[in-house]
């Protein structure tokens, strides 16, 4: 499901890209890690790359159907150009299509992954510490980037659910 719906939104940038620059090959975005096990760089050069830095569990509502799963990704938007310039305009194009079109909807978004009713990006302000520390985490130095929540709905399948057998069964 995680993976579907980052394809889904690479997918939804790229077509915004071609759109916007004309170009099917110019910079484009990747869902690629930042930086391999050796702390190279993985996202390919003169590209951007969409990274899962984080997920937690949406707990703002008391009682969410049961049959949904609400998650909160924190996704990085990095731009790897050798040009500076380039960076920045590509990233621009992604701030411009997100602030544009935040939500994704199965009514509106027929390319939507199945399962998934609802994708909605916040653009998050990191801090400079804040900022520091997650590149820390990532074992690289700063790209220029832009950090989002994606705030993810996903029903659950209800034969799954119903068959999955409890950790610790004496408490079932």
């Amino acid at each position: 499901m995680l993976d579907a719906a980052l394809k889904f939104l690479v997918a939804e940038v790229n077509a915004h890209l071609v759109q916007r620059t004309g170009v099917a090959d110019a910079g484009g975005m990747t869902l690629a890690r930042v930086t391999d096990d050796k702390g190279n760089w993985a996202l390919p050069t003169n590209s951007l790359g969409l990274t899962l830095f984080q997920i937690e569990e949406e707990r703002a509502l008391r009682n969410p159907p049961p049959a949904e799963l609400q998650l909160n990704l924190t996704l990085l938007v990095s731009a790897h150009f050798t040009q500076y310039e380039t960076a920045l305009r590509q990233l621009s194009h992604v701030l411009a299509f997100f602030h544009a079109r935040p939500l994704f909807s199965a009514g509106d978004a027929p390319g939507l992954p199945d399962g998934v009713d609802r994708l909605a990006m916040d653009l998050l302000n990191y801090g400079p510490e804040q900022l520091n520390q997650m590149w820390s985490c990532l074992g690289t130095r700063h790209l220029p980037s832009a950090i989002y929540r994606l705030r993810m709905v996903v029903r659950q399948d209800q034969a799954s659910a119903a068959s999955a057998a409890p950790v610790f069964p004496g408490l079932a």
